[in-house]
């Protein structure tokens, strides 16, 4: 009786609870909208930028822009309580706008994966669901640390990431570059000074990759527009290891970047699990 009696007043106890405070919020980047779901808070985003369409329900947000074209009246006039973007993937003039307005605003962009769960867990706080956002990044920091575990130390596979077919581009360094090594994969490019450096065929022929990623996503370009068939001579063509995924799970440094993470580590075991011709 005394148990039934204390689980009635726990249950009481977290109805008269207060719950968090519905914020006002404009989320200007997709990757930004996933986080905020992600802390369950997507019913409190009022506007939103092109391309943001992940979890469906952000689908019927509306939306006031674009990465480089934002209709800023119409912000003021949603009376923000804070804005939610990356300043990576903002133009510096819609940056410039927003600081001189004095609307506030909370970067998610990263360097690194790790930092995916320190935005997290900082945005919660910010916006309010501060328990959510330690879980939620608790939750990151342990599949992350197993997928290193799993991949991290074994047998390198050389990789070529084609971010664009035309003119060809790849990646180099920060958080895609981090994603490649912790799944045991050396990118060719890895040394390139710009962070998206365009390169010529004759520099892929020379560092023989073994795999090669295409990423896809809407909007982007045709990946198939290279015609690596045409070069036999690099191991990853040769042995047929082109492999298409779905950018949006890389590209977008939200929860869903350890998925792309977790794909690009089993593309990079399939190589290597596979016996030497």
């Amino acid at each position: 009786m005394r148990t039934l009696l204390l689980l009635m007043l726990l249950m009481l106890l977290m109805l008269l609870a207060p719950s968090a405070e519905a914020m006002r919020l404009v989320v200007l980047s997709p990757h930004s909208v996933e986080m905020v779901y992600e802390l369950g808070a997507g019913d409190e985003i009022l506007a939103t930028v092109d391309y943001a369409d992940y979890p469906e329900a952000a689908r019927a947000i509306p939306r006031i822009g674009r990465h480089d074209h934002l209709n800023l009246e119409r912000l003021l006039e949603l009376q923000p309580e804070l804005v939610v973007l990356s300043f990576d993937d903002t133009s510096d003039a819609i940056l410039a706008r927003l600081n001189a307005l004095g609307v506030p605003l909370f970067d998610t962009g990263v360097t690194s994966v790790d930092q995916v769960a320190d935005r997290l867990q900082a945005l919660g706080a910010a916006i309010g669901r501060p328990a959510q956002g330690q879980s939620s990044a608790r939750q990151f920091r342990e599949r992350l640390a197993r997928l290193r575990q799993q991949y991290r130390h074994r047998t390198r596979v050389k990789v070529f990431y084609q971010v664009w077919p035309e003119p060809l581009t790849t990646v180099s360094g920060g958080w895609m570059n981090g994603i490649l090594a912790d799944c045991g994969a050396d990118n060719i490019f890895a040394d390139g000074v710009a962070a998206y450096p365009q390169v010529a065929m004759e520099q892929v022929l020379m560092r023989m990759p073994e795999l090669i990623i295409k990423p896809f996503a809407h909007g982007g370009r045709n990946q198939q527009a290279v015609a690596w068939d045409s070069w036999p001579e690099i191991p990853a063509v040769k042995h047929g290891h082109l492999a298409q995924i779905d950018g949006d799970l890389l590209h977008r440094t939200g929860p869903r970047v350890l998925e792309g993470m977790a794909r690009v580590c089993q593309l990079v075991e399939q190589v290597r699990q596979e016996p030497v011709r």
